[in-house]
């Protein structure tokens, strides 16, 4: 029986025959006081009393049992129990389905790699290939941290237009490999697609075209020469004097060419004498030095620390002076490049890099004013004899023109030029206006021409690819938690909702002073009924059981 409809039966037959009347809240008669009679409408003559007794024609309800029985009051708590239950585990099981839906949505560890481009280099000849080194990093990634990794055996491919070119080899420690590849007529812009595999894995590390830019590149196409000048804090005199630093920093510990140009009254450089005083931190071999060809004096220094300076005074035999005074820059921690000024074009070389302080490898690269052609992480070995750490750098055959060899501790410390990284410039083949075979030519031509930097990017990433399911699995998991949250949530509102309207029944029959034994035979079902329950029960155990195999699956 409903609750309403079974609480209308019960009511006072005086309150039956009233009819629709509503009494407002507290306007209730009580129960010892007998009803006031409605006035009289225009239907009913004034001088008809109310029915005071129900008609005869209705049959009397048959009275409730005053005492429950013993299997309606245990069907009645089992009942109980059930929905208790249900309210109770209802959103343990939803947190717990959530918290499995998040770590399926983790993903599992993921090895990738990355790509960093360049612009490609010159050709050593006209009909031979491109070249161009791209830095490959090969890494992990576990929940969101990424951590480098060595790859012992690894290809880099690269397609364009037709053409292949391959790499195999490992990276190091630092997860760094420096593949030389080469294409033929290969320009900036050309659709290059690159392919990183690694033995053993059946899906590549990292495959796609590669994204091109257009980075400033080595030196300022309007960069004259007067950059490489070293500032000084003193520069006077009728005779004027200019520093310059070859390859724009000192290394500690090495000797460095520096190149003092003086410009003498009457361009009769010749006839100055030039007297050398270091500060404290720089050596010096001789404390004078010799003017050469077109105003140079070459200054062979070596820095003991990591702030230097030096005063050159000039004197002519008409009695003409000049003065220059100034800190040196030093490039502390820097390596030393063993490398000739002048390499014949077509021919190969090997340049020496001498580490400052024990390391374990150093990247190096050769670049030309277009691009990167090639590049080089290589292990450091002491040498019998000798307790520096150091490495030889095997350098193709280059195009000719200008090129420098960078070489850092760091990776992509060539990027910026900054700390200890430092480029070593030289010349391949013949350039206008240089004698290569002269010292006072070729010097202060590459003095002029320091590096700015060169720069990569980030051309292709392998997550894009190698992460595609762990997103896939994180948006599963996460859609597995949310459902089960929601129904949870509905499942607790059409129970509370049940229990809230079962418990105003028994309220309300309270107030009627209806016996115990009618208050516990009320049930209010929830909205939806019993098949909303056990549907939201249903999709909260399959999103469980869901979790539960994608965790362990």
């Amino acid at each position: 029986m409903r609750i309403d409809s079974w609480v209308a039966a019960r009511r006072d037959p005086r309150e039956r025959a009233m009819g629709s009347v509503k009494r407002p809240p507290g306007d209730e008669p009580p129960d010892d006081e007998p009803p006031a009679s409605e006035p009289p409408t225009s239907d009913a003559p004034a001088s008809e009393p109310p029915p005071s007794e129900p008609p005869a024609s209705e049959a009397p309800l048959p009275p409730l049992p005053l005492k429950p029985t013993p299997v309606a009051r245990t069907a009645e708590r089992a009942r109980n129990r059930r929905r208790t239950a249900l309210i109770v585990l209802a959103p343990i099981v939803a947190v717990a389905t959530m918290m499995l839906g998040l770590r399926v949505g983790a993903g599992n560890v993921v090895h990738a790699a990355s790509v960093f481009a360049a612009p490609p280099g010159k050709p050593a000849s006209p009909d031979a290939p491109v070249p161009f080194a791209w830095q490959v990093l090969t890494y992990l990634e576990d929940r969101g941290t990424r951590e480098t990794l060595g790859v012992s055996d690894l290809t880099v491919i690269a397609r364009s237009k037709g053409h292949e070119s391959r790499w195999s080899g490992a990276s190091n420690a630092d997860g760094v490999a420096e593949p030389s590849l080469a294409l033929p007529g290969l320009a900036p812009n050309d659709p290059v697609e690159i392919e990183v595999r690694a033995a053993g894995d059946a899906e590549p590390l990292a495959r796609g075209f590669v994204d091109w830019q257009s980075p400033a590149w080595a030196r300022e196409p309007t960069d004259d020469g007067a950059r490489a000048a070293v500032r000084p804090s003193k520069r006077e005199g009728a005779i004027a004097l200019d520093v310059l630093v070859e390859g724009e920093r000192l290394v500690v510990g090495e000797a460095t060419p520096l190149w003092a140009h003086v410009g003498a009254p009457g361009g009769d450089a010749s006839r100055v004498t030039l007297t050398l005083t270091p500060e404290a931190g720089l050596r010096l071999d001789e404390d004078t030095a010799k003017i050469g060809c077109d105003g140079w004096a070459e200054i062979a220094a070596v820095a003991d620390g990591h702030v230097a300076g030096i005063q050159i005074d000039a004197k002519d035999p008409d009695g003409r002076h000049g003065t220059w005074f100034g800190a040196l820059p030093v490039a502390p921690g820097a390596f030393f490049v063993g490398a000739p000024r002048f390499v014949r074009a077509g021919t190969k070389e090997t340049a020496v890099l001498v580490a400052p302080n024990p390391r374990t490898v150093v990247y190096a690269e050769v670049d030309d004013e277009r691009g990167r052609v090639f590049a080089a992480a290589l292990p450091l070995a002491v040498e019998p004899g000798d307790p520096v750490p150091r490495a030889r750098f095997a350098m193709p055959a280059l195009a000719p023109g200008l090129h420098w060899i960078v070489v850092s501790g760091e990776p992509r410390g060539a990027e910026r030029l900054a700390g200890a990284a430092i480029a070593k410039p030289f010349l391949v083949g013949d350039a206008p206006g240089v004698r290569p075979d002269e010292a006072c030519s070729i010097g202060p031509w590459l003095a002029k021409r320091p590096a700015t930097g060169f720069p990569r990017w980030l051309a292709l990433d392998g997550m894009a690819t190698r992460g595609a399911a762990n997103r896939a699995s994180h948006r599963l998991g996460l859609f597995i938690g949310l459902l089960a949250l929601f129904a949870a949530a509905v499942l607790e509102v059409l129970l509370l909702t049940a229990a809230a309207r079962e418990a105003r029944a028994i309220m309300l029959l309270a107030d009627l002073d209806e016996p115990a034994a009618a208050r516990e035979r009320v049930t209010a079902k929830p909205p939806g009924g019993g098949l909303a329950i056990a549907l939201l029960v249903a999709v909260l155990g399959f999103a469980l059981l869901a979790v539960l195999m994608l965790t362990k699956g």
